[in-house]
């Protein structure tokens, strides 16, 4: 049987040489009748589908190459052009989900023209199969996911790590990340920032692998010695971090959560906007946490006397706006004890 059979035998569109031309068409060709049975099947469309040509002559177009919860849709689609002649789908290409012999679905770009042949119409379908072509679309965005993902899991390793040589301070950084980050939102900053606040304020104290772990647990009031040595870990935390290629400013955080918008912070010296926004965010969660919290060298202090001592010091220390963003989350009753730590698992992987 040629492929396409028609009540018509001396019609053009059963001559010689559009037989020749959908043998040969690389993409799938499918006639149909009104009814929606099969007419014609070219050998490109039983490379796509999978059918010998004689498996689906005769058989409805739903039958065999429509997947089950597309089929209704596709007989009233039918049953609609037929009945009014509305033409929506006629000569539009378009994106549909078909189905293969095996049953598997894939996606597929579709061109349906209407041929009239006697009484009644013909359907003509030109399809090709775009499985691989999407896939090969979405392939690089993919893996761009796996490595941010893989990152994410690395700082929150490198977050244990600190935690586990430091347990007086187990617990801050993940609080801090949690503080920087709805204040980060509140601030309304892009998804990608927040995702840098959160994580840079994870790993912020990672240079304290470096300082000894007697000035870290020690009693009582720190010596002005101890306290220097103890100011090494911003460079030691962006030494360790700067030669990893991360998509957020981890290193520069790590290295400038100490500084201040008048200069008088450490390591450089930095003012205002020389330091990164990033930055001066994880600075006050940072403080706000350390003060709230027991050290082994003085109490913790109340969360009204915290919010006070950023206070009194924005403009100053802490950028204003920062301060204020930090000090209206508290006033709507966020609480840094409230937090789940398991909530921040979210940050672990994407969707």
């Amino acid at each position: 049987m040629k492929p396409f059979a028609s009540p018509n035998p001396t019609s053009d569109f059963h001559s010689e040489w559009l037989h020749t031309l959908v043998e040969f068409a690389l993409d799938g060709i499918v006639a149909m009748d009104a009814r929606g049975r099969i007419m014609a099947f070219n050998p490109a469309a039983e490379k796509i589908f999978g059918y010998r040509r004689d498996q689906v002559l005769g058989f409805t177009v739903s039958e065999k190459l429509i997947p089950g919860s597309f089929q209704k849709s596709h007989e009233s689609g039918l049953s609609h052009f037929l009945t009014t002649g509305n033409k929506d789908v006629i000569g539009r290409r378009v994106e549909v989900s078909a189905m293969r012999a095996d049953q598997s679905v894939f996606a597929a770009e579709l061109e349906v023209v209407s041929v009239n042949s006697g009484k009644s119409p013909v359907f003509v379908a030109y399809i090709r199969d775009i499985s691989e072509k999407n896939q090969a679309e979405q392939e690089p965005g993919q893996h761009a996911i796996n490595i941010k993902k893989t990152l994410m899991q690395a700082i929150l390793s490198m977050s244990r790590i600190v935690e586990i040589r430091d347990p007086y301070t187990a617990g801050h950084q993940r609080r801090v990340a949690h503080l920087a980050a709805a204040m980060a939102k509140t601030l309304n900053l892009l998804e990608e920032r927040i995702d840098g606040v959160f994580l840079g304020a994870l790993i912020h104290d990672i240079g304290k692998i470096a300082v000894p772990s007697e000035i870290l647990a020690r009693p009582g009031k720190l010596e002005a010695e101890d306290i220097n040595y103890l100011k090494i870990h911003c460079r030691k935390g962006y030494e360790i971090l700067a030669p990893v290629k991360f998509p957020w400013p981890v290193a520069e955080i790590a290295l400038q959560h100490h500084e201040h918008i008048d200069g008088s912070g450490y390591p450089q010296g930095l003012r205002g906007e020389e330091i990164l926004l990033e930055s001066r965010i994880v600075c006050v969660a940072d403080v706000v946490e350390s003060l709230t919290a027991h050290r082994p060298y003085r109490p913790a202090y109340t969360l009204e006397k915290s919010l006070a001592f950023i206070g009194k010091r924005a403009g100053q220390c802490y950028d204003r706006q920062i301060v204020a963003v930090c000090s209206g989350l508290f006033k709507k009753g966020y609480s840094i004890d409230a937090i789940d730590m398991d909530e921040l698992n979210w940050m672990s992987s994407l969707s």
